[in-house]
């Protein structure tokens, strides 16, 4: 039986999305033993990770692994980069898991992550596959990034583990960070850009799909975030991979999460599908939707062209504002 690894850092209160993702993987991999390694900021005897545990005991291909990731907090604390969820810095573990990982090769997928199709290891030549970002063009500036450099979503990443730690990636993080002189504006997206440029290869869209393509359409994305102004795919390599998808991204915007409630999300229906398949089958939050979401939703009357204007601005203000809040 075909052997697939997926990985997860999730805070414990995340772990019902987590097991919404896991359900999904499972779906669609019937065939296929997989094993799921899973790093919290708490240990595997909390009562949402025995649950979930035990919600696969009789299914003799699922397998389940907890990592303790904390052995790298000092580094980011020393730092002051953010913590998140449970006062966790587990967003930041996805740089460093695979040294504890005893396989040859893995997905690391994000909790809002969903599977929509039978999982397959692209074929790369160097450490970690992954997909653009369609952060706005501004981004990297802002970022102290190179303009040139390639700006990777870590929502979903292929790693060979063996070329991973063959080439030290972990130390050229740990290295990166120590001599890090701004605080990054995307958590680990920044890191991973800058630290592991050279060890990371673009894959296809299809294995990481970003929400937002299919809301505002991707001719409007492109203008929107100025995607022709920087390293990035071609607007037909994002559509031509809507029909292939294996990973969709279920990020939030305007439209909301498929988890909450009156959301809008173009993945609502396949969501709301895992999500009675999994150990949470009623699963959901309330809609939080900010003042800057609602008036920009409410503009969403204008033409396009002009609607793409006033979101490009919108996001190179936001921008630069989140950027001296964390400079500063």
């Amino acid at each position: 039986m075909e052997r697939l690894n997926i990985l997860y850092t999730c805070d414990d209160a995340f772990m019902p999305l987590t097991g919404i993702s896991i359900a999904s993987v499972i779906d669609n991999n019937p065939d296929k033993e997989i094993c799921f390694y899973i790093a919290t900021e708490k240990d595997d005897q909390t009562e949402n990770f025995k649950k979930l545990v035990d919600y696969y005991k009789d299914k003799n291909n699922i397998l389940f692994k907890h990592l303790d990731c904390k052995k790298y907090d000092y580094l980011l604390k020393e730092k002051s980069l953010d913590r998140w969820g449970s006062n966790s810095y587990y967003v930041y573990w996805k740089l460093f898991a695979y040294d504890l990982i005893n396989e040859d090769e893995i997905w690391y997928l994000d909790s809002d992550v969903i599977c929509l199709r039978e999982i397959d290891y692209p074929e790369i030549e160097r450490s970690i596959g992954a997909v653009l970002d369609c952060a706005h063009a501004y981004f990297n500036r802002l970022a102290h990034i190179d303009e040139n450099y390639y700006l990777f979503n870590t929502g979903s990443m292929y790693v060979d583990i063996q070329k991973w730690k063959e080439n030290k990636c972990v130390e050229k993080v740990i290295e990166y960070i120590n001599n890090m002189k701004y605080q990054p504006l995307l958590c680990d997206q920044d890191i991973l850009a800058i630290a592991l440029q050279d060890e990371i290869e673009v894959i296809d869209p299809k294995y990481d799909y970003l929400v937002g393509y299919d809301y505002y359409g991707v001719h409007n994305s492109f203008k929107m975030y100025l995607l022709d102004k920087k390293p990035f795919y071609k607007e037909e390599d994002i559509i031509n991979s809507k029909d292939n998808i294996i990973f969709y991204h279920c990020l939030g915007g305007v439209f909301g999460r498929p988890w909450e409630r009156n959301n809008e999300s173009p993945i609502k229906k396949e969501f709301e599908k895992y999500t009675k398949l999994s150990v949470w089958p009623n699963y959901s939050t309330e809609r939080n939707i900010s003042t800057l979401f609602k008036i920009e939703h409410f503009l969403e009357i204008l033409p396009k062209p002009i609607y793409n204007k006033i979101h490009n601005l919108a996001q190179k203000i936001y921008l630069k504002k989140l950027s001296k809040n964390i400079n500063s």
